[in-house]
């Protein structure tokens, strides 16, 4: 028997399509909610049995959403929520446990149906063991990271019904400055071959060698944590691990990587 009802809540619009057709596989009915105009919403291409659109500008956030979209999940008598795993989503999943009065699983990394329950495994003591749960409550919040459903997003079609959320947003902060990332990325999640480097190079320049057999390969580049964040040398949405992007490419080439589990545990679905 198919889990009831599952709510679909993105705030990047390029995760829509794949934990949609995720939660397709697992609910007989699933409901999505973005933070995009309604022409954007019409548009996405995500399969869900409804769409609801919530209008954000630089006075109202995602997450100024939540009673909102609380509110909404509340009219199905039991459901789960899937939130993108990002930095504002994660915000807006804290808030929407507050509303639903139920716990929030972060870095989901596998699903299976036992019964009416989604069972749900993370990762966790540093990646150093699994951990399986399923909700004992009518509502239950998972975040989930690009690359974690198996999932066929290509023959996926706009949203029967796509309308605006019911209810206003309740802005409890205002923007101040904005700096936008100088940064561009590849979506890691979705290459079927990736080169991932470490601080085993020396030095930066060293980088060219591992684009140039990426680009012989066909494949992405992509690094452990410490490269991005610490040594600065590729952007931080290019690093893969517990953490970062978790990613199920046909192939990965590990350069110069230590083998950390928080690392190793983001590469580790690789067919080879």
């Amino acid at each position: 028997m198919a889990i009831q009802s599952i709510f679909v809540v993105c705030d990047e619009m390029q995760a829509l399509a794949e934990l949609c057709a995720g939660a397709k596989a697992l609910a007989q009915q699933v409901t999505a909610v973005v933070f995009a105009s309604e022409q954007d919403a019409k548009a996405a291409a995500c399969g869900a049995d409804e769409l609801f659109y919530c209008p954000v500008d630089e006075k109202c956030a995602p997450e100024d959403w939540a009673a909102a979209i609380a509110q909404k999940i509340k009219g199905a008598a039991s459901a789960m929520v899937f939130v993108n795993n990002s930095v504002r989503g994660r915000c807006l999943a804290g808030k929407l446990g507050v509303h639903l009065d139920t716990a929030v699983l972060t870095g989901a990394s596998d699903f299976a149906q036992q019964g009416d329950e989604l069972v749900c495994t993370r990762t966790v003591y540093g990646g150093m063991a699994q951990r399986t749960q399923a909700f004992t409550t009518a509502y239950g919040v998972f975040t989930i990271g690009s690359g974690v459903l198996e999932a066929d997003t290509a023959s996926l079609s706009p949203a029967a019904v796509v309308q605006q959320l019911p209810g206003e947003a309740t802005p409890g902060l205002k923007c101040v400055e904005r700096n936008e990332k100088k940064e561009a990325g590849v979506n890691l999640a979705v290459a079927k071959r990736i080169v991932d480097v470490g601080r085993g190079l020396a030095k930066q320049e060293d980088l060219e060698m591992c684009r140039k057999l990426a680009a012989a390969l066909g494949a992405e580049l992509g690094c452990s944590r410490p490269v991005a964040e610490n040594n600065q040398w590729l952007p931080k949405s290019s690093y893969l691990g517990i953490t970062g992007v978790q990613v199920k490419p046909e192939l990965i080439v590990v350069l110069g990587v230590s083998g950390q589990v928080q690392h190793v545990g983001g590469i580790n679905k690789a067919k080879t």
